[in-house]
């Protein structure tokens, strides 16, 4: 088991190449089409973007076109600084590879010099593309994510060019949304993993050991955020068995889903990105409708900031743990008698109060004594 483990980690990280920045042919998991993303009048479709921690620098990117904006010329990727004096190219279509990192996400890199330019992409339904800006993880290498229904497998396989910044489609698509604990698609159902973690504020799974033994322990708590040590509001956190040092590994608020398609050559698993920390936490989701109860396995750090974990769980599998709908409450017989003896309590109990406070009193006429007044004494 330990082996075929450790075949399938060093499958995720094995590079595919290619050589066309538009289309990526996988053979068994479809094609990544990025045509009718990218805009053909020498512009960039996403113009101008910032990391959220950082604004000095600003990004343009266009996927499959070259475009020129300020000293970027025939550029795919564009940095340039707030004030609009500096602008440096990034990378260009005509150099570029695709791989497949160790969640199977594909990424498209592009080089330039000693410039290095990673694109993950998102698999999403979202209305309209959106392009992330990771920021400069180290010197001259870039971060990015493109999330788009054309980032999916065979999402985008006929090529429909865009010239302006909007695109819609005339074909049917499933309608699938996520966060960091659901993932809902109209084909397969949904996976719900919110009745894994815990709201406490304390990891559901805490100081897992690794199948391969070592000095460290890690925790992890799906979709709600944990503290422990000096790992603060995390999704996973990595910690030395005497608690002395700590590490956070991944954060519930970056998480999204790989491998979502319902085929069973490919294990589908939610990531948590930590960027600050350069880290990522990649869970592995099994599913197993004979499970009472959730198991997870620590597979540990595969490759460097690279964590691997295992869930097996029912609420892994489609449908597995979705919450039920409420159902109508109904009025049963006794509770129904049980009010209406209790009203007839208290209105009886109001009508002896009102009673009582209402009882009318007896008068007596206020006499007044004149202490002038001679005191007549009677006859002996």
């Amino acid at each position: 088991m330990h082996i075929v483990n450790i075949l399938l980690i060093i499958g995720f990280c094995s590079a595919t190449l290619a050589d066309n920045s538009c289309i990526f042919e996988h053979p068994t998991k479809g094609v990544i089409n990025l045509s009718s993303i990218g805009l053909q009048n020498g512009e960039p479709r996403f113009r101008d973007l910032s990391t959220p921690t950082s604004s000095y620098y600003t990004y343009s990117f266009n996927p499959c076109y070259s475009f020129t904006e300020n000293s970027c010329y025939n550029a795919a990727v564009c940095q340039i600084s707030s004030d609009r004096k500096h602008s440096f190219t990034l990378g260009t279509q005509d150099v570029s590879t695709w791989t497949m990192d160790s969640s199977m996400a594909p990424v498209l890199t592009y080089t330039y010099g000693e410039k290095t330019v990673s694109i993950t992409m998102i698999c999403s339904a979202v209305a309209e593309d959106e392009f992330e800006i990771l920021g400069e993880y180290s010197v001259n290498h870039y971060f990015m994510r493109l999330r788009s229904r054309c980032a999916c497998w065979n999402g985008c396989s006929s090529p429909q060019p865009s010239t302006t910044t909007s695109r819609t489609s005339s074909v049917t698509t499933p309608s699938i949304y996520f966060n960091e604990c659901h993932f809902h698609d109209s084909r397969y159902g949904t996976i719900d993993l919110s009745s894994i973690g815990s709201m406490t504020g304390t990891p559901t799974f805490k100081d897992v050991t690794s199948m391969f033994p070592n000095n460290f322990v890690w925790s992890y708590n799906p979709c709600y955020k944990f503290s422990e040590d000096s790992c603060q509001n995390v999704a996973g956190c990595q910690i030395d068995k005497t608690h002395s040092i700590s590490y956070t590994i991944g954060l519930q608020e970056y998480a999204y889903w790989v491998n979502m398609n319902n085929t069973k050559n490919f294990v589908p698993g939610i990531v948590y990105p930590s960027l600050s920390h350069n880290r990522r936490l990649s869970v592995q989701l099994v599913c197993d409708r004979s499970l009472s109860s959730h198991h997870l396995q620590v597979l540990g750090e595969t490759s460097v900031g690279e964590y691997v974990m295992k869930l097996t769980s029912p609420c892994a599998c489609w449908n597995g743990c979705t919450k039920p709908k409420p159902r109508p409450f109904r009025w049963g017989f006794w509770t129904i008698t049980g009010i209406v003896v209790i009203v007839v309590f208290l209105l009886c109990l109001m009508m002896i109060t009102c009673l009582f406070c209402s009882k009318p009193r007896r008068s007596y006429p206020t006499i007044i004594v004149n202490e002038k007044t001679p005191i007549m004494k009677g006859a002996h």
